[in-house]
């Protein structure tokens, strides 16, 4: 049995978020799938979270300072931790995602709960996660553009995995969907059962 943490970034809402109606054929998909999973949904914006302000900072740093990591306050960054599988689902926005996707890393990326810095300087993940599944869709098609470039929250989060030990990194984008001419709904038709696919053997 794996335990799976799935982050809804979608700004927009389930009800009308495209990126969230792939993500949740994906899920459903899992689910059925994976009927022993654990699975654990965070919708990020019903959480209330805020950048981080001077004042906080240092609370959180006097909080680490007395080995305070079992605090409530960081059961974000443990729960994180504890995910065997962390599937994102978010849309592709300038370049990356949203913004509250970015405070949600800068939640949960805690010294010695999420990563820990080694005596030479390197980082040292301390996440049991698998792997991690980034669900997107965007307006464009970046199909055959530099993703170094234009893909930044690919790259961004591959970087997450590696600072936090998650061992793969994988994603689902659907492009295409407000060029003129094209029809969204039957690229989201398609988006939904590639997804459910994809969850068979993820």
């Amino acid at each position: 049995m794996s335990k799976v943490l799935f982050v809804d970034a979608c700004a927009r809402g389930w009800e009308v978020s495209r990126t969230y109606a792939v993500a949740e054929a994906f899920m459903n998909a899992y689910r059925e799938q994976h009927p022993r999973d654990e699975i654990e949904e965070l919708t990020l914006a019903g959480l209330g979270l805020a950048y981080f302000t001077g004042k906080e900072l240092e609370y959180r740093d006097a909080l680490l300072a007395r080995g305070g990591q079992a605090d409530d306050y960081f059961k974000l960054a443990r729960q994180f931790a504890a995910a065997d599988k962390i599937v994102i689902a978010a849309p592709y926005w300038d370049l990356s995602f949203p913004a509250l996707l970015k405070v949600y890393i800068e939640r949960v990326s805690v010294s010695g709960i999420t990563f820990s810095p080694e005596p030479d300087g390197r980082l040292r993940g301390l996440c049991r996660g698998e792997k991690m599944l980034l669900i997107t869709t965007s307006g464009g098609d970046f199909t055959h553009e530099d993703l170094s470039l234009y893909g930044t929250a690919l790259s961004y989060l591959r970087g997450i995995c590696a600072m936090f030990g998650v061992d793969g990194f994988d994603y689902l984008w659907t492009h295409g969907l407000d060029i003129v001419g094209n029809d969204p709904e039957a690229i989201l038709r398609g988006a939904k059962k590639q997804a459910a696919a994809f969850a068979e053997s993820w």
